[in-house]
């Protein structure tokens, strides 16, 4: 679904002429093919999130290296990439709702919960609509005041 959505969006970009919008997506749909090649079977919807999740993040440390380095052209085109990819992405879970998410898996995984479970079975949850290294943070900071 997520890859017929980026096929028409090509589309779309195409006729309009967006050449930046055409890039990210073509992009896209070079990566989910290459992976599909690798694993030698079609992508599903949560694998495609992981993969554009992963995009992202890529873009956002390259986003930070070009900042350390003070080239600010490569930012703009790096945050214009990142929004395109992210109308494929499920929408951003609240913070509220993930601290409420992180407490009962704590609560419900006994009296010593590890880290890497709690971090485990959260993500499993959440498929996608957090980053991972806030889920760590927040697991880590609760786990550390209980």
């Amino acid at each position: 679904m997520i890859k017929q959505k980026i096929q028409d969006q090509i589309v779309v970009a195409l006729k309009a002429g967006d050449k930046v919008r055409l890039d990210v997506l073509r992009f896209i749909l070079s990566s989910i093919k290459y992976a599909e090649i690798e694993k030698q079977k079609e992508l599903t919807d949560d694998e495609i999130v992981s993969l554009l999740s992963k995009e992202v993040k890529k873009r956002k440390e390259a986003i930070e290296m070009f900042k350390k380095g003070g080239r600010t052209e490569g930012i703009e085109k790096e945050e214009k990439q990142i929004v395109v990819i992210n109308e494929f992405l499920p929408e951003k879970i609240s913070q509220e709702e993930l601290e409420k998410i992180i407490s009962e898996v704590i609560s419900s995984s006994g009296a010593d919960p590890q880290m890497g479970k709690v971090i485990g079975t959260v993500m499993g949850k959440i498929k996608g609509q957090a980053d991972g290294s806030e889920v760590a943070r927040i697991v880590k900071e609760k786990l550390a005041g209980k």
